[in-house]
């Protein structure tokens, strides 16, 4: 696939824009009128805010275990008029606080990263567990992740193995992601890539990497190494090569079913 470097000006909105990546995914859900809907590691809030625009009739509580992600989802929330219609929470998302069977439909947009950087593996399979309990019968759990041997450029490569690398942000595979559902009582009804075909330039990476370094032990409480240690690994691959920046993502939706077959 072809990849492009973006602008210095494009980077600076890089994370709330993604190319219209969000909102792409976002149309393709499958909604239903009325729905209480939940996103898991909401972050900042803008995959629950794309899913908001896409329907009027619709409440979403997202939920994020970092103050710091809790105080700017508030902020963007309240910044697009959506604050009769998303609530933000600070919630675990291994232990939540709702009842059995409270949501019509959950979402997560590339938060199982996050999940894994402060809960582990375990932590994920415990998410999957969770959003199934506080699921109806019959609904869906649609989460986006990057599954690393989906990659396909040395970009997108570089990408999922640095952020693994820093602080244990990782993605595991597609199978992986099945397997955890499976256990959790979902069935996965499909599965589908999608592109912005965006990269950071090297300069831009390294401010990428520079700010996760820092602000990773300030959010988590977990050690990162120095900006020098991961250079010395990744750099001159982000040299030739760029570093992808959601240049590919996959969307995978699995369905809370009595007994998965």
């Amino acid at each position: 696939m072809m990849e492009q470097y973006i602008s210095d000006g494009e980077y600076r909105t890089h994370f709330e824009k993604l190319g219209s990546l969000r909102s792409r995914i976002a149309r393709d859900l499958p909604f239903k009128p009325g729905m209480r809907m939940l996103d898991v590691a909401t972050g900042e809030g803008f995959f629950a805010i794309e899913v908001a625009k896409r329907s009027s009739n619709m409440t979403i509580t997202g939920i994020d275990i970092s103050q710091r992600a809790i105080r700017e989802a508030i902020r963007n929330v309240k910044k697009e008029n959506f604050e009769d219609r998303i609530e933000i929470l600070k919630m675990d998302a291994t232990t939540m606080d709702f009842h059995d069977g409270e949501f019509d439909m959950a979402i997560n947009f590339t938060g199982f990263e996050e999940i894994h950087l402060s809960r582990g593996r375990g932590g994920i399979q415990k998410t999957f567990l969770e959003v199934n309990r506080v699921l109806t019968l019959g609904s869906y759990f649609c989460f986006v992740v990057m599954p690393s041997e989906e990659m396909e450029t040395k970009a997108q490569k570089i990408e999922v193995a640095l952020f693994d690398y820093i602080c244990g942000a990782k993605y595991l595979s597609s199978k992986e992601y099945e397997v955890m559902a499976t256990n959790a009582k979902f069935k996965l009804i499909e599965k589908r890539s999608y592109y912005s075909g965006l990269k950071f330039t090297p300069q831009q990476a390294k401010c990428e990497v520079k700010y996760v370094i820092k602000n990773i032990p300030k959010i988590y409480g977990i050690a990162t190494p120095s900006f020098n240690e991961v250079w010395i690994k990744f750099g001159r691959d982000i040299e030739e090569n760029g570093m992808g920046c959601y240049s590919k993502v996959v969307l995978m939706v699995a369905q809370k079913v009595p007994n998965v077959l």
